[in-house]
């Protein structure tokens, strides 16, 4: 039986195989100190079993918003990971409690919010610095993935911008639909695998996929002829010189407005207005005393003036050429002594 709408998750089922085990054992959720499923639906002969969870219903539609169901993936995964479960099973059709074929246990009737089975799991953390693996199976399935996918990321953009997610999706329904020619010694796959697919890429590239196209590429001009490892290193100085710029721009000016308060710059002081952590302000303390030194400087040399001032009579404010000066040969002489 078919126990969750298409569009609706209110029941998580567990297909407890335990091919490794002489026998499956149902009861695995005991052991692993886990709350106990609501339904246990078991094979007499063999003790294979399905575990039925009841969850508040969490709305799985393509117009359905994708951090729950993301979180409900999340949670499902760690639970069969716990359970020993078979990771392939995904519905919908489960064993159907209570019909004379299987053994049905019913332990309680409560229904589980989400937030109280992560509490007593650990939930994976997903890494996307990590590099994937690029080879993949050449199964039917895989090959009709990795075609759909690269497709998906070429029109995605197009379709935020002009279109819906519903017309996006068609694009890709279609698009896979012409790859799903199958091989000389295969057919093609069937039409419910087609749509398996076309949902599973349909909503990650909606959800997830971000071309990057801001990166700048070719900004610097760098030789073709010089090495990744070159180039990386190269980008990466570039990167934090413009970081330690900006930052020392911000700094510069938050101590201007500091001091024309009369307020001492103290680290914390200049932290909290720049809005920036202690530690990065405590690298550029000398600063403090090149803004206060050019301050002190213009009030010197401007003429002293008792009246209010006419708009054409207000001095510019302190430039940063001067300290962006200094910095400028500080890098000089690190780059003279580290080539």
């Amino acid at each position: 039986m078919q126990v969750n709408r298409k569009d609706m998750q209110a029941w998580m089922v567990f297909d407890i195989d335990h091919d490794h085990r002489s026998v499956p054992n149902p009861y695995i959720w005991q052991d692993e100190g886990l709350p106990p499923p609501n339904l246990i639906v078991r094979n007499r002969t063999s003790n294979k079993a399905h575990l039925f969870y009841a969850i508040v219903p969490v709305c799985t539609s393509d117009q359905a918003r994708s951090k729950p169901i993301q979180y409900l993936k999340a949670i499902y995964r760690a639970l069969a990971l716990r359970l020993e479960a078979d990771l392939s099973y995904s519905g919908p059709v489960a064993k159907t409690p209570f019909h004379p074929w299987w053994q049905t246990t019913e332990l309680h009737r409560s229904v589980y919010e989400l937030n109280e089975l992560a509490d007593s799991l650990e939930l994976e953390r997903t890494r996307p610095w990590l590099r994937q693996d690029m080879d993949f199976s050449y199964s039917r399935n895989c090959t009709l993935f990795e075609h759909t996918r690269r497709y998906a990321y070429d029109i995605v953009d197009e379709e935020r911008e002009k279109g819906s997610y519903t017309s996006f999706k068609r694009r890709v329904e279609s698009f896979a639909h012409y790859k799903n020619t199958g091989t000389a010694d295969k057919p093609p796959l069937k039409c419910s695998e087609v749509l398996a697919v076309v949902k599973s890429v349909s909503r990650w590239t909606w959800d997830k996929y971000c071309a990057r196209s801001d990166c700048q590429r070719g900004v610097m001009r760098l030789d073709s002829g010089l090495s990744l490892q070159e180039k990386q290193r190269r980008a990466a100085r570039r990167t934090h010189n413009l970081r330690r710029t900006k930052t020392t721009r911000r700094i510069i000016r938050t101590c201007q407005v500091l001091l024309r308060k009369n307020q001492e710059l103290t680290i914390g002081l200049v932290a909290r207005n720049a809005d920036l952590c202690r530690q990065t302000v405590s690298r550029y303390v000398y600063l403090f005393e090149w803004v206060k030194s050019a301050l002190s400087e213009s009030r010197q040399n401007g003429p002293e003036h008792r009246g209010n001032y006419a708009v054409h009579q207000i001095s510019a404010p302190i430039t940063l050429y001067w300290a962006e000066s200094e910095l400028g040969k500080k890098k000089a002489v690190l780059e003279s002594a580290f080539p």
